[in-house]
């Protein structure tokens, strides 16, 4: 299943901000090769994407496994503000 992870804060990431994303992601990738991470600012924040592939599981069984391991990786990153999680067809 595809899984789309958008980190908001409020200061550009950093490239070690990048790499977290990008670690988050692989711990959690059924297909490495399907990881992308993606940056764009909106209306004043930053919007740190990372998409990748899942095995396919209920999604209310992984959301909170997902969120624990994006929170873990991104312990260090500023001025964060939420995360947002959705299930892509």
């Amino acid at each position: 299943m595809n899984v789309e992870v958008t980190v908001v804060t409020s200061v550009p990431p950093t490239a070690k901000d990048l790499d977290d994303l990008r670690l988050a992601a692989s711990a959690l990738a059924s297909k490495q090769d399907s990881i992308a991470v993606d940056v764009r600012e909106e209306k004043c924040q930053f919007l740190l994407t990372a998409s990748f592939k899942m095995k396919t599981t209920a999604q209310y069984k992984v959301v909170d496994l997902i969120s624990a391991e994006f929170e873990y990786y991104l312990v260090s990153l500023k001025d964060y503000q939420e995360t947002i999680i959705s299930f892509p067809r």
